[in-house]
């Protein structure tokens, strides 16, 4: 089976201090859109699990793991599985790639090994693989909460295009998130005003009400992400901003004519960029 593993913006990121289990806790809008990996999927009649993905920590095949943790329970059918990632979403740039390839993979095994799983029960499973993989799982955007593992369908609202443009350099999530000043307080306005943005369809808005709190601590300590957003000012985007931990940033434009315009200019300055629109349902067959 092939599926598309989706990367997903951040349009509002908020950390908090640190719970018992010593994640931060997060609320965040995700966003999922259309710069995709391709994987392919093939169950096997025998008990390995093997994946190709270039990532060191394979979440493709702790997530195919997992997930044969909890179908050996309901079905007597030897679990395993074959998969190959082609990748297209830069590594350590905050578009959860590798989640996005977990997620992707825990959807097509879910089918093809026949477990008939509901979607929140397989949220359940993505919880125990990485912070983003239950809300990729999900398929919409969704408000992300806790350490990832509360997610909830955001609602519809009108799709739109942006630029991402990756400066070229490896953001680490821990160093990040060590560098980071948590909230200490909680400001609902912040989710309430990016569904005003959303829901007005007005993307110059929607630019305006992006927060990412982890943007300072990134560009700290990778001053490329400054760069790469000043490059995306000087190509007419108003309002760039940071998704996830880095290191891509992205910016909103009125039309995918303009996206490829845009993008073609950070490329002429050295950049990786790239067209995209905003996508809702479920992970799609390729």
């Amino acid at each position: 089976m092939l599926v598309e593993a989706r990367a997903k913006i951040n349009l509002t990121l908020e950390v908090f201090g640190k719970r018992v289990d010593g994640y931060h806790a997060l609320r965040s809008l995700l966003v999922p859109v259309s710069l995709a990996d391709a994987i392919d999927v093939v169950a096997t009649d025998d008990a390995a699990i093997s994946s190709d993905s270039p990532y060191p920590d394979d979440l493709c095949v702790k997530a195919a793991l997992r997930l044969a943790q909890c179908g050996a329970a309901a079905s007597r059918t030897v679990l395993g599985a074959r998969i190959h990632v082609e990748k297209r979403i830069p590594a350590g740039g905050g578009l959860g790639g590798g989640s996005a390839d977990a997620a992707a993979v825990l959807v097509a095994l879910n089918e093809l090994w026949k477990l008939h799983l509901d979607r929140a029960s397989l949220c359940k499973v993505a919880a125990d693989v990485g912070s983003d993989v239950p809300a990729l799982v999900a398929g919409d955007a969704v408000l992300m909460e806790g350490r990832g593992e509360k997610v909830a369908k955001f609602g519809s609202f009108p799709g739109f295009s942006l630029v991402l443009a990756s400066p070229g350099v490896f953001s680490s999530t821990r160093d990040v998130y060590a560098n980071c000043r948590p909230r200490m307080t909680d400001d609902p306005s912040i989710v309430y005003n990016m569904r005003s943005a959303l829901l007005s369809g007005d993307f110059e808005r929607v630019a305006a009400a992006t927060v990412n709190d982890l943007a300072a601590s990134a560009c700290a300590l990778h001053p490329e992400i400054s760069l790469a957003m000043e490059a995306l000012r000087s190509c007419g985007v108003s309002h760039p901003a940071m998704t996830g931990s880095g290191s891509t940033v992205f910016g909103l434009v009125p039309d995918e004519a303009k996206g490829r315009e845009v993008a073609a200019h950070m490329e002429a300055k050295g950049y990786r960029a790239w067209s995209v629109r905003t996508l809702s349902g479920d992970v799609m067959a390729a």
